[in-house]
């Protein structure tokens, strides 16, 4: 006999799971913002932009479905646009010119 998982054990395993990767992903987006707003880094407002990309829309969808009829499509096609875009700005971080990173500096360097 295959055992069963309770119902109630799989909405606390994942609803405990979405709660991690809530505060973790808030956690990213926080931690690299501060690290943009210190250094004036602009790969890591990229990247604090990209994460927050994936995560605000993640807890979003997940309200809105639960209050609103929104279909499975919708769903799907919000979470990949976002993505996208997401990807989009953690690229551009990691490969942004070390020389031109730097807000407010168009001409690239650092303070000599």
């Amino acid at each position: 006999m295959i055992p069963t998982i309770d119902t109630s054990f799989e909405a606390i395993a994942q609803g405990s799971l979405f709660l991690i990767l809530t505060v973790l992903g808030l956690a990213i987006v926080i931690v690299a913002f501060q690290g943009y707003r210190r250094n004036q880094s602009r790969p890591m407002l990229f990247l604090a932009v990209g994460f927050a990309a994936i995560i605000v829309p993640e807890i979003t969808m997940t309200v809105v479905t639960r209050v609103a009829e929104v279909s499975e499509f919708e769903t799907i096609t919000v979470y990949q646009v976002t993505n996208v875009f997401a990807f989009l700005c953690i690229l551009r971080a990691i490969t942004m010119d070390p020389g031109r990173s730097r807000a407010g500096d168009s001409q690239g360097g650092l303070d000599e």
